[in-house]
């Protein structure tokens, strides 16, 4: 999963669809291990599988390949140039269905080295957070309901696994915001240098 969270989101920097390419093979996978889940409680037994299909539409690409939603909410705190946050604004509402080429194009995160690192290590980190979080007990196991991908953050945690879900999407958030935000204000500040100085 961590694997193909890192080329999944690789793919987007280099401009081509990550998730599209990714989930032609992962999809197999882990709609099989939800299935299992479900045959599982069926039979009156535990659920097994972590890494089903809600594991990765609703925790590991919440809000779109590479939980872009803490980008969002970083930019808003940390943007001083109006261009940055028009297109957060245009890309706010897509993005909390999950849609969130607006932003990977607009900003870009497409062949930019800055944002290209954040992008990739907090896809991984939503993984790898979340397997934890599931392995440990504190989230349960997706034992056969499959949420939409497009339902907002919160909500369709919610719908998952109940409050512990939303929580879980929650902290999710934080690490993502937390995860751009340096890089974002890295970018930010090499912007408004370089428009001072065409200014000039």
């Amino acid at each position: 999963i961590i694997l193909c969270a890192m080329i999944g989101a690789i793919f987007w920097v280099c401009g081509l669809h990550g998730a599209s390419i990714v989930n032609g093979v992962i999809n197999p996978i882990v709609i099989t291990a939800l299935q299992t889940n479900a045959d599982l409680v069926l039979a009156g037994q535990a659920p097994t599988e972590i890494v089903t299909k809600p594991f990765w539409t609703m925790y590991v690409t919440m809000g779109g390949f590479g939980c872009t939603i803490g980008l969002l909410i970083a930019i808003f705190i940390a943007s001083k140039r109006e261009d940055d946050r028009s297109i957060a604004k245009l890309s706010l509402a897509p993005g909390i269905f999950g849609v969130n080429e607006p932003l990977i194009f607009g900003l870009p995160i497409v062949l930019n080295p800055i944002m290209a690192i954040p992008f990739v290590i907090a896809n991984i980190t939503m993984a790898i957070v979340t397997y934890a979080s599931t392995y440990i007990g504190l989230v349960p196991v997706s034992i056969g309901v499959e949420v939409p991908w497009t339902t907002p953050p919160i909500i369709s945690g919610f719908l998952l696994c109940g409050i512990r879900g939303a929580l879980l999407q929650i902290v999710l958030l934080l690490i993502s915001m937390a995860i751009y935000y340096p890089f974002f204000k890295m970018l930010d500040k090499q912007e408004v240098k370089k428009e001072s100085i065409e200014k000039a």
